[in-house]
């Protein structure tokens, strides 16, 4: 699967006035990634008052498969709203509760400890047994496996490290500037987006060949905040143009002004039509 990755600011919620109005912004962000299979957010940092934490909590909470939930967030005042959000509903998310020895059992699981006498991870993976699994995992990682075997010593479901097929859900990362992450990213596509940039579709040929002529193509659409577009970043950082797409998803907007959203859900939306032709 081809790698679709968004940098979003640190401060995007800068324009919020209250936890209800960021959680609901972060839940159609989420949603915005899922529908259109974004594979990696990066939270870079940036200047002005910036809620990190949320955004990294609750982004990581929308993707986290509800029966694991439990065992990863504790009680928490950001997260009291998350609840009202809808869901992402996406693969990881629609598994079984139920063994069926005769579907591929893939879900995600969540280490809880390793045990020495029989040398194996143990893994929470939202079913009435655990699962165990060859070697000494990380404990709260998540990982992905496949149950192979419903019994091991009348106990544990046997688990397979497996990568999945399916658009499985987007990671996050944390990044101390915009630079960092096109720097230390591989990206064939790197794409600002600017209302001082050219328009979508004069860019389009150049990149549709770009992917269409690599078919492990990575693509970053990077998006600014509400108060500070892309331009004053990249000029504060010093950051290299030459080979960044400089575009303008709105060129003859209605609007004063488009919400950071907004421009996520069409910007995708746009960049999908790329991918899917």
């Amino acid at each position: 699967m081809r790698e679709l990755a968004i940098a979003i600011p640190s401060n995007i919620l800068e324009d919020c006035q209250s936890l209800s109005e960021k959680t609901h912004k972060l839940g159609i962000i989420a949603r915005a990634a899922s529908i259109f299979k974004v594979t990696k957010i990066h939270v870079y940092k940036n200047q002005g008052s910036h809620d990190k934490d949320l955004i990294l909590l609750l982004l990581r909470y929308l993707v986290t498969p509800q029966y694991l939930r439990k065992n990863l967030f504790p009680i928490k005042q950001e997260l009291k709203l998350a609840g009202t959000l809808p869901p992402l509903r996406i693969p990881s998310h629609m598994v079984n509760r139920n063994y069926n020895p005769d579907v591929i059992n893939i879900r995600d699981g969540v280490c809880i400890k390793f045990d020495n006498k029989i040398n194996m991870s143990i893994i929470d993976i939202g079913m009435h047994n655990y699962g165990i699994l060859e070697g000494n995992i990380t404990v709260g990682e998540i990982i992905t496996v496949k149950i192979v075997s419903q019994s091991y010593k009348g106990k544990y479901f046997l688990l397979q490290k497996i990568q999945p097929s399916d658009y499985w859900g987007y990671d996050l990362t944390y990044n101390n500037s915009l630079k960092d992450i096109l720097s230390t990213n591989n990206y064939n596509v790197a794409v600002i987006t600017s209302k001082f940039g050219s328009d979508f579709h004069s860019n389009a040929k150049l990149i549709s060949e770009e992917i269409k002529n690599n078919t492990d193509s990575s693509i970053l659409i990077a998006f600014g905040s509400p108060k500070t577009g892309l331009m004053s970043v990249i000029s504060r950082e010093k950051i290299d143009k030459s080979n960044l797409f400089l575009i303008n998803l709105f060129p003859n907007q209605g609007v004063e002004t488009i919400r950071s959203e907004e421009a996520i859900m069409a910007g995708l939306s746009l960049f999908n039509s790329l991918y899917s032709s």
